[in-house]
């Protein structure tokens, strides 16, 4: 029984491990996208400040969050395949 599992574990593998290769790419190229977009949000957060215009000051706030958050959240879904992927292969291994 533990061996038909090992072999239906295969492809759930080969899946899991192709999401964690495209991840990493994805996240490598957003973080060059983002870190631009960043400094373009703080440059225009300063000129808020500036020109004292509050209300564009907190719409840049939340979307510097977002960005920041949604990397976050890019980096954390591929280091849980990649927990996946080591947890498989223990699997198949043992």
């Amino acid at each position: 029984m533990k061996l038909v599992l090992k072999i239906l574990a295969l492809p759930v593998l080969f899946v899991v491990k192709v999401i964690c290769v495209l991840g990493n790419l994805l996240t490598n190229v957003v973080s060059y996208v983002i870190g631009i977009l960043l400094l373009v949000i703080g440059g225009s957060a300063i000129y808020c400040i500036v020109k004292a215009l509050w209300q564009s000051l907190l719409i840049l706030v939340v979307l510097g969050i977002a960005t920041i958050a949604a990397v976050f959240l890019l980096v954390w879904a591929v280091m849980k395949a990649e927990n996946i992927v080591e947890s498989l292969g223990a699997f198949i291994r043992s």
